[in-house]
């Protein structure tokens, strides 16, 4: 018996509704590589610091490191960490998060499901904080504490969020309206402030160096992973993106 083709009908691709393909980027189970082995390679440092500060809570180079942060004169500098204690803490810390995403959505609307999916990251604080329950600094171990904030060290819920709060602005925004030659420039305005904000927490006495250390890859790592996946990124990065 011959063989005989199979004629198959095709139709046409199916429409998306307008209301989904208005909020949503098509699927795509594609990944930014680069982005994901970065929010990899912060977990691991993140379990690292984790595992250490668990088997030893108190580091006598993060006490030197801490004390040799307090010796620093910041000038006119420290008169910004009262702002950085509150806008990172329970009293501002909610506000900020929301400004963080009212920002993007009134600019930069179809970055929504970035924003969203970056500000859940806070919630990694919740889980790490109660597992790892290091002791905060006390005056026997550095020079000052002007700030007492409870009795959980590990990590820096400022920190988090003020990181994750300014590098999602910066994401969302930056990538849409501001030329690429002054993106280097502005990321590394965002590391100025955020490296600020680690330290002034270092400096009060609520933090010793590895919380913040630890906090910066946990807020880093999260932002590249959720950067990573396509489906969620591609429209808050990609310029032509309307």
């Amino acid at each position: 018996m011959s063989a005989q083709a199979v004629a198959v009908k095709v139709g046409p691709p199916r429409k998306r509704n307008g209301v989904v393909a208005a909020l949503f980027a098509p699927w795509t189970p594609s990944v930014h590589s680069t982005l994901l082995a970065a929010a990899v390679a912060c977990a691991i440092v993140v379990a690292g610091l984790a595992t250490m500060v668990i088997s030893s809570p108190f580091i006598q180079l993060d006490a030197s490191v801490d004390r040799a942060i307090q010796s620093i004169n910041f000038g006119p500098l420290a008169s910004t960490f009262p702002f950085f204690s509150w806008i990172g803490g329970p009293g501002g810390g909610i506000y900020m998060q929301i400004g963080a995403v009212l920002v993007v959505l009134v600019l930069h609307r179809r970055a929504w499901l970035l924003a969203f999916a970056a500000t859940a990251g806070g919630i990694w604080y919740s889980l790490i904080v109660g597992m790892v329950n290091r002791p905060r600094p006390t005056l026997q171990q550095i020079l000052q504490i002007t700030e007492h904030p409870g009795s959980t060290s590990f990590p820096s819920g400022h920190v988090i969020f003020i990181t994750i709060s300014l590098g999602l602005v910066f994401l969302c925004l930056g990538y849409r309206y501001l030329p690429k030659w002054v993106l280097p420039i502005g990321w590394a305005v965002v590391a100025a402030v955020v490296l600020l904000a680690a330290m002034s927490r270092v400096y009060v006495g609520a933090h010793w160096p590895l919380d913040v250390l630890a906090s910066l890859f946990i807020a880093g790592g999260w932002l590249a992973f959720v950067s990573s996946f396509r489906w969620i990124s591609n429209r808050a990065l990609q310029r032509d993106s309307q």
